[in-house]
């Protein structure tokens, strides 16, 4: 009949209920629960054009289940409203959105063992206001089956502890993980404790990560990465992170980023993941297409900035930042094939190996260019920087 279903206060036993078209059931927030009594989902919705969740709490009693199964499960759904739900103990994911659309406000998801919450092929997800804490493999997962536009938005939220239980090189340990998805919005969060990163976009186009607070990460915070086109990275604020933003793998034709006005400090070594040795340390890494103007980036460990990686390095320009008491200031790949690059117009203070420093792979190459110049090297300009 098109009414409100209304839930009183109460805990219900249930299991792979289904959801049918137009339906809106209604509970008091953190007061109603639906408990997991057997495998599958708690709720699950197919092939509607639209549903309203609100003020449910969705217990998943740790029940077993893959990363593609939700304790909340949607799919090929027009759009769900969920507002108000707490999704809790998801032996799979928390909510799963398939070639579904729609939006997740003002709720929270806890301590699901895969992610918090997973959409693959989605319509323009939002997932807005809400606290996701404790996952134990990824935060927020927008994944594409193929490249291609997405239109999701993640804005406003709090991520916290987000874990790596199923180990891997990134995958995994990300509070937001973005994946051949386009045209995405990260922005406004507050990420704290992620294993890796806060932010990992993987094979994207036209995304856009600003003004988010990131803290206490254990790898790159930033990562944009592989064959990525077109990001922009501004206003973001990072402190402790084995290294702040990354924009590379030019070899696998990521290209195309603009990294302005962030604050970047208190960036370590750790051990690396796939290899023997130390690394990291960096505050931004950038390799191609790539304007990095207007930061502010102090204590890394390694390198304030570093442009390109062996031959991977084409039209960098590096102009206008603050760059204090790093190890260098400006790491630029000078070997042989490395393409154009302009360093100028940074303030460069307490650089303990050098300002502006060329390397081939790993290894210093180079005097101070900042000093000496960079005449020597085709295509790349180094002057007006302030060296104290």
């Amino acid at each position: 009949e098109g009414r409100p279903l209304a839930l009183a206060p109460g805990r219900y036993r249930v299991s792979q209920v289904a959801i049918p078209d137009g339906a809106v059931l209604v509970g008091a927030p953190e007061l109603t629960r639906l408990e997991l009594s057997a495998p599958g989902p708690v709720l699950v919705a197919k092939g509607v054009r639209r549903i309203a969740l609100r003020g449910l709490v969705l217990d998943g009693a740790n029940a077993p289940a893959d990363f593609q199964t939700g304790a909340l499960h949607l799919e090929d759904v027009g759009e769900a409203a969920l507002d108000e739900l707490a999704v809790l103990d998801a032996g799979g994911s928390g909510v799963v959105w398939l070639r579904s659309g729609g939006a997740f406000r003002r709720g929270r998801i806890e301590q699901a063992r895969h992610a918090g919450l997973f959409c693959m092929d989605g319509n323009g997800v939002t997932v807005a206001d809400s606290l996701v804490r404790g996952c134990r493999n990824n935060g927020l997962v927008v994944r594409r089956s193929a490249k291609a536009d997405d239109g999701s938005v993640i804005t406003g939220n709090r991520i916290e502890d987000t874990g790596a239980l199923d180990g891997g090189l990134g995958w995994n340990g990300n509070a937001v993980n973005v994946s051949k998805a386009g045209g995405v919005i990260v922005s406004n969060n507050a990420i704290r404790r992620s294993a890796f990163s806060a932010v990992r976009a993987h094979e994207t186009t036209d995304v856009l990560i600003s003004g988010n607070t990131c803290l206490e990460g254990g790898e790159t915070a930033l990562y944009v990465e592989f064959g990525f086109d077109g990001a922009v990275v501004s206003g973001n604020l990072v402190d402790g992170a084995a290294s702040g933003i990354a924009a590379a793998n030019f070899k696998e034709g990521g290209k195309l980023a603009a990294i302005t006005g962030n604050v970047l400090r208190n960036l370590f070594r750790r051990k690396l993941l796939d290899m023997p040795g130390e690394g990291y340390g960096l505050g931004v890494g950038i390799e191609a297409g790539a304007a990095v103007t207007g930061n502010v980036i102090e204590n890394a460990a390694a390198f304030g900035v570093y442009a390109g990686w062996g031959p991977y390095l084409r039209d960098v320009a590096i102009s206008g930042n603050v760059i204090r008491d790093c190890e260098v200031g400006v790491a630029v790949s000078v070997v042989d094939g490395a393409g154009p690059a302009t360093i100028a117009g940074n303030l460069i203070a307490g650089s303990r190996k050098g300002a502006v420093v060329g390397y081939r792979w790993t290894e210093a190459a180079t005097r101070d260019l900042a000093v000496v110049g960079a005449a020597g090297f085709s295509g790349l300009t180094v002057g007006s920087n302030t060296v104290r």
